[in-house]
């Protein structure tokens, strides 16, 4: 089995018997900026820190290659209705030394057979940086 990474619970790997991937993935943060009016002059600007980051990814859940996409389905929805947070792991190590909520789940099924069981589903995934400021000792 070769593992590429995880977040939370959802392993992401690549096997004989289970594939489960991810595509797309996106990375954006910005800086924060407040601009403080000055009578008769222009505004003064001053950085107040980064924002927190965003990504964006795409996974393929079919059954074909070893994975229950409704099985995956829910378990990525319990992580958002509950707030779960988590570390993404790629490769070995976590992108981030924060965590990261789920904030948008997109699903759309994309193979259902004649008795109505879904097997396949592309889930996109909006996570957003989850900081807590770390207290000095």
């Amino acid at each position: 089995m070769a593992k590429i990474g995880s977040f939370g619970d959802v392993v992401f790997e690549v096997s004989e018997k289970k594939t489960l991937t991810f595509t797309n993935f996106e990375r954006k943060g910005s800086a924060r900026w407040s601009d403080h009016e000055v009578l008769n002059y222009k505004p003064i600007s001053e950085f107040m820190g980064p924002s927190l980051e965003e990504i964006n990814f795409t996974i393929l859940l079919k059954a074909e290659l070893g994975t229950n996409p409704l099985k995956e389905l829910e378990r990525l929805r319990d992580m958002r209705d509950t707030g779960k947070v988590a570390s993404l792991v790629i490769g070995e190590k976590p992108i981030s030394q924060n965590q990261w909520s789920i904030q948008q789940l997109n699903e759309s099924y994309k193979k259902i057979d004649s008795k109505g069981n879904v097997l396949s589903v592309e889930v996109n995934l909006t996570l957003k940086e989850y900081y807590t400021k770390k207290k000095n000792k």
